[in-house]
């Protein structure tokens, strides 16, 4: 017989048990989240202090759906801030020779975002500069060449 098989062994009879069948056989309710089930208080007993009634929970479920939607529009709020307020540049760098996008703060004029860099910019510059410099370097010598 192998035990470590996750299959029954051969004859034999697997059954639930017996209150699982009851709950196969229940039916679903669905209540209202104003209404809720709960036992009598009987007679000559008071509730307790923090006895929930009906209309309790109805609002306490108004007050969170309340507060979450004033969060949502604070959220929401500071978005639209964020994104509102904001100015898209393309201007063309001269002495690196490319293209630079910017993203402007429309109240205090300051640069929120740069593609690419200062360093980036400063680089293709001198880059170009230097480039610029051996190609009339070679220009001088070819002159020298042909004047000689």
């Amino acid at each position: 017989m192998d035990i470590t098989s996750a299959r029954p062994a051969v004859g034999s009879n697997t059954h639930g048990r017996p209150e699982t069948v009851l709950y196969r056989e229940a039916v679903s309710t669905e209540l209202p989240p104003t209404q809720r089930v709960s036992q009598p208080v009987a007679q000559g007993q008071t509730g307790s202090p923090d006895d929930r009634r009906a209309g309790d929970g109805a609002a306490r479920t108004a007050q969170l759906y309340a507060d979450r939607q004033a969060r949502a529009g604070r959220i929401a709020d500071t978005l639209r801030e964020a994104m509102f307020n904001r100015i898209d540049t393309i201007d063309q760098d001269k002495n690196a020779a490319t293209l630079v996008y910017r993203t402007i703060d429309a109240v205090t004029g300051d640069v929120v975002k740069q593609y690419p860099d200062d360093m980036v910019l400063k680089l293709r510059t001198y880059a170009r500069e230097m480039a610029r410099k051996e190609e009339q370097k070679a220009d001088d010598t070819a002159r020298v060449e042909k004047i000689a």
